[in-house]
C-alpha cells in the first residue's frame, strides 16, 4: 500500500496545504479518501491518472472534505469516463449531489453507483481478493466514518 497526501489543511487552505484529500494504492488500484477543493490540482502534480481512481470515499459532509467531488465527477464525464464510480459518503449526501447535478445540468457519463454510510457500529463496505474497508463512526459535531483498509 502506498499513501499520497495530496492535501491536510482544515476548512482555511493556504498556498502550501489543500484542504484534505487522499490516495491509497493498493496494486495499482487507486482509492481516494475525502475531496476538499484543489483534489484534482493536486492529482496532476502527483501524476496520479484519473482513470484509475473508481472507489471515492467521504468521511463526511464538511466542505474542506466533500467541495472538490462536484468538479472531479464533472472532469471524468468531460474525460469521457464511461465505467462506473463507487461513492461511499454519509446516506444524506446522496440528496445534495443529485441536487447538484440537476442544478448545475450536468449530465454524467458514467453511473455513480452510491453507497451510503450509516449506522453506529463498524461495518464492512468493500471487499475483493486484495483489500477489505471497513467503516466506523466517528464522534464528530456531525455524521462522520473513518475507514480502514486492510490487506
Amino acid at each position: 500500500m502506498k499513501l499520497t497526501i495530496l492535501g491536510s489543511s482544515s476548512a482555511l487552505p493556504t498556498s502550501g496545504r489543500y484542504p484534505s484529500a487522499h490516495v491509497l494504492n493498493v496494486h495499482e488500484r487507486l482509492f481516494l479518501i475525502d475531496c476538499g477543493e484543489g483534489t484534482q490540482m493536486q492529482l496532476r502534480k502527483c501524476k496520479i491518472k484519473f482513470g484509475k481512481i473508481n472507489n471515492i470515499f467521504i468521511s463526511h459532509l464538511h466542505g474542506d472534505h466533500v467541495f472538490g467531488l462536484y468538479g472531479l465527477l464533472s472532469t471524468f464525464s468531460l474525460m469521457g469516463r464511461e465505467n462506473p464510480l463507487n461513492l461511499y459518503a454519509p446516506e444524506n449526501y446522496r440528496i445534495m449531489l443529485n441536487s447538484h447535478l440537476r442544478d448545475f445540468d450536468i449530465n454524467l457519463n458514467f453511473p455513480v453507483d452510491f453507497k451510503p454510510l450509516h449506522g453506529k457500529d463498524p461495518i464492512q463496505i468493500f471487499e475483493d481478493k486484495y483489500l477489505t474497508v471497513t467503516s466506523f463512526p466517528l464522534k464528530h459535531r456531525i455524521e462522520a466514518y473513518r475507514f480502514l483498509f486492510r490487506e
